[in-house]
């Protein structure tokens, strides 16, 4: 780092940080945009007003007239004191419509946490970036849809709830609302922050009237507020059948990470009986937001999505070193030597905004830590370090992400079907896609890459399975295709096709056979170890794999021809054992690191992050209660397309290879 610029743009940050924010005058406001306007006469006659209210005829005569000028001009009436008051309380009144920040300072009254005592709720630096992206979605007259992965306590939630209860007190009548938690416990923390808020509402602006809440028909979860006859329901994910989720404009979902999926009911399916009632326009919302619990669940893969805009959620983070809290003070006669003794990591956290001072505090929070994944998990900088869920990974989380960034949905899903058509001797393969409409929801294949008729390669692709059970809350199976062309010119191997799901033995088998036809009679892995242990189970899918090659001719024999030339039978299939297991995911750890093959599979990196050595540092395996079947698969493949030979071209005649016609998506 260049010490003297570091400093420099150290003091920068330290400027923007400690500039004033007044909420009541606008200066410091950043949430939308703003003018500075004069209205003389006003008892605050310099303003910093969003623009969306200075289009407004009564401001626009303000600003010209001043406050006596409008009374006289406009209204017709003296300009006294009194008519001054009313004027200002009336232009109070149509700021609150656009102006949050000043609504929350001057209407609010809520706790201030650890001290014991109440307070106007003036927004803190992490929830003024949180409502910019709130209100840049209702500005623009969109649905207020957004994921907010947290980062340790800064006041989202609260955030959340007052601003819902501001469209429902000051824009919309009727205009219902959802708060679900986790537990009852996080429902009622919310209920009592409401209660005071509404409780102590100041009369001036209501003419008078104290705003209320009464249960609704009784139940004392759901109540409507008197004022704008809107409701609010409180519930919980482990009792979700005390929400009421019909006619809702707005849902607040909080802590979804640590969501658990019950008998027969998961995450996503309340989440969606709440969503579904919502007719999405604007000023209606949709907030889903926790703390980062893990990779793989309901709420990773929603954040995922929303990065990668495959849903209507905007994503929304803040870093550790956003919270004013996390910051150690430090003089500036030490800035030059704390900045040498920074490490790689640490001018990672500068390049991404940090203070010098917040890298102090860090430093120290880091020698309390005992492991660093729980700093990463608690004081994340990054979404990725928020989803760190183990310390005892496997694969490096910088190797994950790097191979996640070539990761991209499947052009094609559906399923391969074998059709043997009148008239013709050959079996032909069709990749028969997804009906309009209809939902992926397992047992169905993935598709990167189609079969290529042209470039015709003995041992082009290779398929390899990896075994699961049969019951719905069985490990999975998985078929993974990989594309080796590339490697005849330098190159490595690119992920083709997937197949994942639930399925019987046989099927399995038949199903990986019709994929390895169809991808030019590819060399067929299947791991056999697991079958091979199931007893009956076991000795009947042995049975199947010596069906197989007899019909089938490229599958995969860990026999060697020496062995068979003694006299040894065939074992088909791959054994996965103790030293195996680790030659394989020893060999994808160096694929990841060194960029060997082309992941395309964005669930295969989740399981990766998933995947850590066991308490007695030898036993690899996905952390309890996910699974690994995408890694294994993947893991046998790429050693596979690096310890067989490359591919070539069949010796024949006319130099082709004699394969089934495959008909793609496209020809269909």
């Amino acid at each position: 780092m260049d010490i003297e610029k570091a400093i420099i743009e150290n003091e920068q940050r330290l400027r923007e940080i400690s500039a004033v924010y007044n909420p009541i005058t606008g200066e410091g406001s950043t949430s939308i945009e703003r003018r500075w306007t004069h209205i003389e006469g006003f008892p605050a006659e310099k303003l910093n007003l969003p623009l969306t209210m200075l289009g407004d005829e009564q401001i626009v005569n303000l600003a010209a007239l001043g406050a006596r000028g409008y009374i006289e001009q406009i209204s017709g009436k003296e300009a006294s004191d009194r008519e001054i008051i009313k004027l200002w309380l009336q232009f109070c009144l149509k700021r609150i419509e656009h102006d949050f920040e000043y609504w929350a300072r001057t209407m609010t009254t809520i706790a201030d946490k650890g001290k014991g005592r109440d307070t106007a709720f003036t927004l803190n630096r992490p929830q003024r970036i949180y409502l910019k992206a709130m209100e840049k979605l209702r500005i623009a007259n969109k649905p207020i849809d957004i994921i907010l992965l947290k980062a340790r306590q800064w006041g989202g939630s609260t955030l959340t709830q007052l601003y819902m209860l501001w469209i429902q007190l000051v824009h919309k009548r009727n205009w219902n609302s959802v708060i679900c938690g986790d537990i009852e416990k996080q429902s009622s923390i919310v209920a009592g922050m409401l209660a005071k808020v509404i409780n102590r509402y100041p009369q001036w602006a209501t003419g008078g009237k104290r705003i209320t809440t009464t249960p609704y028909q009784g139940a004392q979860k759901t109540r409507v507020i008197s004022w704008s006859n809107s409701r609010y329901s409180l519930g919980s994910a482990q009792k979700p059948d005390s929400l009421r989720s019909e006619d809702i404009s707005m849902a607040h979902l909080t802590e979804v990470g640590l969501w658990k999926a019950t008998q027969g009911r998961k995450p996503e399916d309340l989440v969606q009986s709440i969503f579904g009632s919502i007719a999405s326009g604007p000023y209606t919302m949709k907030i889903i937001e926790s703390t980062a619990k893990g990779v793989g669940n309901f709420f990773h893969r929603t954040w995922i999505d929303a990065t990668e805009r495959r849903n209507n959620f905007t994503p929304v983070f803040i870093p550790w070193f956003s919270i004013d809290l996390y910051s150690k003070p430090m003089e500036k006669a030490h800035y030059a030597a704390f900045i040498e003794s920074m490490n790689e990591y640490e001018e990672h956290l500068f390049s991404l905004g940090a203070t010098l001072e917040a890298i102090a505090w860090y430093r120290g929070k880091r020698r309390e830590m005992p492991d660093e994944w729980r700093l990463f998990s608690e004081f994340p900088s990054t979404a990725e370090e928020a989803f760190q869920s183990t310390g005892r990974r496997v694969f490096k989380i910088s190797y994950v992400n790097s191979m996640r960034k070539n990761c991209v949905p499947p052009p094609f899903i559906g399923d391969i079907a074998t059709v043997k058509e009148r008239g013709k001797a050959k079996e032909e393969y069709r990749f028969i896609p997804l009906a309009a409409g209809e939902k992926e929801s397992g047992n169905s294949l993935s598709v990167w890459l189609m079969p290529d008729t042209e470039n015709l390669l003995r041992d082009r692709y290779i398929v390899t399975v990896d075994v699961g059970g049969t019951g719905s809350k069985a490990d999975y199976s998985c078929i993974v295709v990989a594309d080796r062309i590339a490697m005849l010119e330098g190159g490595v191997p690119e992920i083709a096709a997937c197949w994942h799901g639930h399925i019987e033995h046989d099927k399995l088998a038949w199903k990986a056979v019709e994929i390895a036809r169809a991808y030019g009679n590819a060399l067929l892995v299947i791991e056999s170890n697991t079958l091979e242990t199931e007893g009956t189970e076991g000795n009947n899918f042995e049975y199947i794999l010596n069906e197989i090659s007899g019909k089938y001719s490229n599958l995969y024999c860990r026999t060697s021809q020496l062995e068979i030339k003694q006299g040894r039978p065939r074992r088909w299939g791959f054994h996965t054992n103790s030293s195996t297991k680790p030659m394989v995911i020893n060999f994808l750890v160096k694929a990841l690191r060194d960029g060997l093959y082309i992941e395309r599979c964005l669930q295969t990196t989740h399981e990766l992050d998933l995947y850590e050595f066991k308490e007695n540092g030898k036993e690899m395996g996905a952390i309890e209660g996910n699974h690994d079947d995408r890694v294994m698969a993947t893991a046998i493949l790429v050693w596979t397309c690096y310890n067989h030979p490359l591919p070539s071209r069949p010796a024949n005649s006319n130099g082709a290879v004699k394969r089934t016609r495959i008909i793609s998506e496209a020809s269909i």
